[in-house]
């Protein structure tokens, strides 16, 4: 059974996006997301021979890591079953854990009972509250009827998580280690600041993430890539920083819509390694693997 929901509410999670991400995508024997965040793109993908989750996050790196233990991730969903959709379990979830299963309920309870996609932030790390999500005034499932729905969904995230391997590394790290002719690198780093919104009430672009990259980080992340033997899809806004590092690779485009749907450009460059190998194949990923 395919998952039928992301694990998370993340901000720049590609669950809807993923179709179109896994169309661009060549056949390859090892899988690798260096800023894996809910893993979005791994969960929606059919498995490859080798896959590889990482995340500097330490929170949803620990989550992830119940997921993949049997006796823990019962215990998770047994005690997700047993949560109310009520503030004062939302309030309580800012609460630092040292208890993994009960660590990774409050990171799932912020995620999903707070309104926008940093809801699953903590003031841990700096980032205050969204508010709870006790809106019913809305078309489609209430958000109190979408968490009741959670539990079900779950089990079939737990079995796509197996084997896979979970890092909590520096992204160049566990690339350089995976890297290989047969790799796909899907890499989705935090967007440049400065091509995120700003001026509004969702303007959340300096709190986004725990691990954000400077300027100068993501252009020593382009060098890095360039260098990689294995295939590269990257993920990201346009910015003449990328078209510049870029130019030799192939860039196409999507629409989407961010917080408060507003819509943007998602771009994703594929280096030549990749566009060659789509190439060569003449199909997409789903029709490479059962």
């Amino acid at each position: 059974m395919a998952p039928r929901r992301p694990v998370l509410r993340w901000h720049g999670g590609k669950w809807k996006l993923a179709p179109w991400i896994l169309q661009h995508m060549p056949k390859h024997r090892v899988y690798v997301e260096p800023f894996g965040g809910a893993a979005s793109i791994l969960l929606r993908k059919p498995r490859s021979y080798a896959e590889v989750y990482n995340d500097l996050d330490d929170e949803v790196v620990s989550l992830f890591r119940v997921l993949r233990d049997g006796d823990q991730a019962a215990k998770l969903l047994e005690a997700l079953r047993l949560t109310p959709f009520a503030r004062t379990e939302f309030r309580a979830a800012y609460e630092q854990a040292g208890d993994p299963i009960e660590r990774g309920r409050r990171l799932i309870i912020r995620s999903f009972m707070g309104f926008g996609s940093n809801a699953h932030a903590s003031e841990q790390k700096g980032h205050r509250s969204t508010g709870f999500r006790a809106t019913s005034n809305r078309s489609g499932t209430t958000p109190a009827m979408d968490w009741a729905g959670y539990p079900d969904c779950l089990p079939a995230i737990i079995e796509r998580l197996a084997a896979v391997v979970i890092e909590c590394r520096p992204a160049r790290e566990v690339m350089a280690q995976h890297d290989g002719a047969e790799t796909l690198h899907y890499v989705d780093p935090p967007y440049l600041p400065e091509t995120r919104a700003r001026g509004n009430r969702y303007d959340l672009a300096w709190r986004m993430y725990r691990h954000e990259l400077s300027r100068d980080d993501h252009a020593e992340l382009l060098t890095f890539l360039c260098e990689l033997d294995g295939m590269v899809m990257l993920s990201g806004y346009p910015d003449p920083l990328y078209d510049d590092a870029l130019r030799a690779w192939r860039r196409v485009e999507c629409k989407a819509y961010a917080d408060g749907a507003r819509e943007r450009v998602e771009v994703m460059w594929l280096n030549p390694a990749c566009a060659d190998a789509l190439d060569r194949s003449g199909m997409p990923l789903f029709a490479e693997v059962a």
